[in-house]
């Protein structure tokens, strides 16, 4: 099977190509000097010429608070972005597999968020990311697969866990939000489900992260917990408890955003991996596990 990837240089898409080989998937994947997804002549030449089977859309405008101020930006690259691959699909008769987040809910039902429930995007990210969403299923219908996860981390980019791993060593506390929830979702257990999705004929909107809801600051004394044995002899930091009001970012995001994961569970026939386990994976792939 044949995959054009958009966002091949991220994280997931880093973990995509590892595992394709491997899966007898062919990956054809455009740096973004190559090809920019809000040109939608671009996109339309590419998918004709390389005939894949399926696009994959891991290519994202993804900085949260910046996006407050990049407003344009955000919306060209996460909804017009995400339309232009969806023609391109349309005009060639192809599934397509987009990326989305937890951030368009407002995290306010105090549970476990499932496919079904209202969306309410409290950010410029959050609201580009749920209109790219609308435009593929306007212009797909049930050949375009949603996949959204949750507080993406892996081996190759910025991400949560290497940020606190860089604190840690730099500072004597670090402080991190207590009153948000979210489900941390390694990158490789995420690329694995998406390429078992990838040969599957699904529609609609998944939700895809690894399973167990914490907050940000359980999710970095985590981290600290298992890579110290691996950081002997250096002066770590400790992790202190904030709010978010407290931190007062530029961006709003939510309170409560942990998936209900009934639906791909069901899916794919077996349960999400549990956050803690990925997290001790991509610790092992860059050498502290």
């Amino acid at each position: 099977m044949k995959i054009l990837l958009f966002g091949g240089s991220g994280q997931l898409g880093f973990e995509l190509k590892k595992r394709a080989s491997d899966l007898d998937f062919s990956v054809i994947s455009p740096v973004t000097a190559e090809v920019d997804i809000t040109d939608r002549e671009q996109v339309f030449f590419l998918a004709q010429s390389v005939k894949p089977s399926i696009i994959i859309n891991a290519a994202a405008y993804t900085a949260v608070d910046k996006a407050e101020d990049e407003k344009e930006r955000a919306f060209a690259i996460n909804r017009d972005g995400a339309r232009n691959i969806a023609e391109a699909c349309s005009r060639n008769n192809l599934r397509m597999i987009q990326i989305s987040t937890d951030y368009v809910f407002d995290g306010l039902l105090g549970r476990p968020v499932n496919e079904e429930d209202p969306t309410n995007p409290l950010s410029v990210y959050g609201a580009s990311k749920l209109e790219g969403e609308r435009e593929i299923e306007k212009v797909l219908g049930n050949k375009g697969l949603i996949l959204r996860t949750s507080s993406l981390h892996g081996q190759k980019g910025v991400n949560f866990v290497h940020t606190m791993l860089k604190l840690f060593q730099e500072r004597e506390v670090v402080k991190v939000v207590n009153d948000q929830w979210m489900s941390p979702t390694w990158a490789g257990w995420l690329a694995e489900a998406v390429l078992d999705f990838a040969r599957m004929e699904c529609g609609g909107v998944v939700h895809a992260s690894c399973s167990g809801g914490i907050s940000w600051f359980e999710f970095a004394s985590g981290i600290l917990e298992l890579a110290t044995p691996h950081l002997e002899g250096k002066k770590l930091a400790r992790v202190e408890p904030t709010t978010a009001a407290e931190l007062n970012r530029p961006a709003q995001r939510p309170t409560y955003s942990v998936f209900d994961l009934g639906k791909i569970t069901s899916l794919l026939g077996r349960p999400p991996l549990p956050w803690r386990d990925g997290l001790s994976h991509h610790l092992r792939d860059i050498g502290l596990g």
